[in-house]
């Protein structure tokens, strides 16, 4: 399956809007999405009369996409992490196929690390166990020494949301380039395909689910950042009125407290006193 892009622009201008990001920097395609296939597994197969104590299988560990298809237009580099018991157990490539192939006599978890070609998005981390033997087994039997290859891989998306223009031209150019096939000629020939309609479907609703997942997130996202608006918006309304209702009460407050003092000077200066010495004068 090859990458793809798609365009949620609510209009029918058939662009994407466009952001900036910073000085001399690609703008971001607002409301589209790139989807990037990817296959990362192993292939081992046993030795048979080659084999010996240490190194009883060959076996090849890689990152591809399902049908061939030039993953460097996106990749930077792929970082392998084996097992520290092998010589340079990080192995670093910067070109296709990207893929390590060993001798070894024991199963072991391998990391892969995908690096890609744009600095600002994260680099893809996966986990992968390298398998020698068939499903159930964990030693070497008869029924593990078939020319048989013991094949274990896994079919991934990896979704870029508003990728800049840059980045979305290098990504799209995959399925135009050449296709690319392993070093070794049993590995390539051993590659499970992906080109079945069952799978073409199954890859479908899978893509389906994953923007609608997305869709959902952003909308949580937009709901959850306008209600913080609104309570933004009426925690300053209320700071507002308990600032000028503080204000009109010290007001009120000050007039009262004049109008109380001249009260009292009247009565002491002379409206009763007087009328109490007149009084008194009559009689």
């Amino acid at each position: 399956m090859d990458t793809f892009s798609r365009n949620d622009q609510p209009n029918n201008s058939g662009a994407a809007g466009a952001l900036k990001t910073g000085v001399g920097a690609s703008p971001r395609l607002l409301n589209t999405t790139v989807c990037v296939p990817i296959v990362y597994g192993s292939i081992a197969f046993f030795l048979g009369k080659k084999a010996d104590e240490y190194h009883t299988h060959r076996w090849t560990l890689y990152v591809r996409s399902p049908n061939g298809e030039d993953l460097s237009t996106g990749i930077s580099k792929v970082v392998f992490q084996l097992h520290p018991s092998f010589p340079q157990p990080v192995r670093e490539l910067t070109a296709p196929p990207f893929e390590v192939t060993e001798k070894g006599w024991g199963e072991f978890e391998a990391t892969i690390r995908i690096v890609w070609r744009d600095p600002g998005e994260k680099a893809t981390v996966l986990t992968h166990g390298i398998k020698l033997y068939p499903p159930g087994l964990t030693q070497i039997t008869p029924a593990t020494t078939s020319k048989e290859p013991v094949v274990h891989e896994f079919y991934d998306e990896v979704v870029f949301t508003d990728p800049t223009e840059a980045f979305h031209r290098q990504l799209m150019r995959s399925s135009v380039l050449p296709r690319i096939q392993s070093h070794e000629p049993t590995v390539q020939e051993n590659f499970p395909t992906y080109a079945d309609e069952e799978d073409f479907k199954a890859l479908l609703a899978a893509q389906k689910f994953l923007e609608d997942e997305l869709r959902d997130v952003k909308d949580r996202i937009m709901k959850a950042d306008m209600a913080r608006e609104e309570i933004e918006e009426a925690l300053r309304v209320a700071a507002t009125a308990k600032a000028s209702s503080s204000q009109s009460g010290g007001k009120s407050g000050s007039s009262s407290g004049k109008g109380g003092g001249s009260g009292g000077k009247t009565k002491s200066s002379g409206g009763g006193g007087t009328a109490s010495k007149k009084s008194k004068a009559s009689h």
